[in-house]
């Protein structure tokens, strides 16, 4: 748990709640500054306590998610000093996913980025401790055959900082993970959406197929998603010119025989899979939108450098911006302040 020195205004805090399907991130912020005061992280994701609340027989899943919630807000805010009765947090992510705490219905596209057309359900913790946990729960947003949740958050957030807002008028966003999605917007809103898989493919293939015995996804772990070698970036560089050049499904195989015939370490040849799968990515973005289209590339220190170094070796990079880290690290909480409630009687 990670605790500001700083003084702060009571009055003037939220709860911040960025739940996902494997892990979860809750803040004290001030309103007023932006700032985090306090934060806590954890490997416990909604699946996690969905599960639980599945297994076992002592409680309903609302119970199991408040009084998760409940010991982590509480331990957060006793840990930052905080004593007011009443507070207000935010939530979004998987918090309102069918495997979450309660679902909620999507809101769907056009989505305007200031959040006018949120969908936010209200639910009230009434802790054990005396304290009233005023919970605004943030659905996703979908398209006919597309949805996210939590993506439009960070977005909302992203774009109400002054130095993004030239993008609102026209741009696609790239917001890489598990489930990478390419956000199209138009005027100020969303209106579409694509999803590629590429964090997802990446574990599958390095843990389960026969691809594991010659590229270790380990070292990317270890290195945190940074290549350290010249043979690494070799190796990255070569999947991104590879993809591009004869597509995904006929090179994938290359990551077993380079280490089979080409003595290639295991250590490069998982940068070579990696090139591949962002590569494969960034050409299908190139081929299906228009060659003038800016392109936001909204990811933290770990994906950012990567896809933007595709982009180079593709040679878009013209057309590329990129979200500072620091700004990225606190979208979802700078949505989440965009979204407050007007009885929280914070400065919106």
């Amino acid at each position: 748990m990670n605790t500001s020195s700083q003084p702060f205004q009571q009055s003037y805090c939220f709860l911040s709640c960025d739940w996902g399907t494997s892990s979860f991130r809750l803040r004290l912020m001030d309103a007023r500054s932006n700032k985090v005061i306090c934060e806590t992280k954890k490997d416990i994701g909604v699946k996690s306590v969905f599960l639980q609340s599945r297994s076992s027989d002592q409680g309903s899943r609302d119970t199991f998610f408040e009084s998760f919630l409940d010991a982590q807000c509480n331990q957060l805010l006793d840990e930052a000093g905080f004593s007011d009765n009443t507070i207000t947090m935010m939530l979004s992510g998987m918090t309102t996913s069918s495997i979450g705490w309660v679902e909620v219905p999507y809101a769907r596209v056009p989505f305007p980025l200031n959040g006018a057309q949120s969908v936010i359900l209200g639910r009230e913790i009434k802790s054990t401790t005396g304290r009233r946990i005023q919970c605004q729960l943030i659905s996703g947003i979908q398209t006919g055959t597309e949805m996210m949740r939590g993506e439009e958050t960070e977005l909302m957030g992203v774009f109400s900082l002054e130095k993004y807002r030239g993008l609102l008028s026209e741009c696609v966003a790239i917001v890489p993970g598990t489930h990478s999605k390419h956000v199209l917007i138009a005027g100020g809103e969303i209106v579409s959406i694509e999803t590629f898989m590429t964090g997802e493919l990446l574990d599958l293939l390095g843990r389960h197929s026969i691809l594991h015995a010659t590229a270790d996804l380990k070292t990317v772990f270890d290195q945190k998603f940074k290549m350290i070698t010249e043979s690494q970036n070799d190796a990255f560089k070569s999947g991104v010119a590879t993809v591009s050049q004869s597509g995904l499904l006929g090179n994938l195989f290359q990551a077993r025989t380079r280490g089979v015939l080409q003595n290639a370490s295991n250590t490069d040849t998982i940068w070579f899979l990696m090139g591949l799968l962002i590569g494969e990515e960034w050409c299908q973005l190139i081929k299906r939108r228009a060659s003038n289209l800016p392109i936001l590339v909204a990811a933290g220190s770990r994906f950012g450098e990567l896809y933007s170094k595709a982009a180079e070796i593709l040679g878009v990079e013209q057309r590329v911006s990129r979200v500072l880290a620091e700004d990225m690290d606190l979208a979802s909480s700078l949505g989440h302040r965009l979204l407050l409630p007007s009885h929280a009687n914070l400065p919106v």
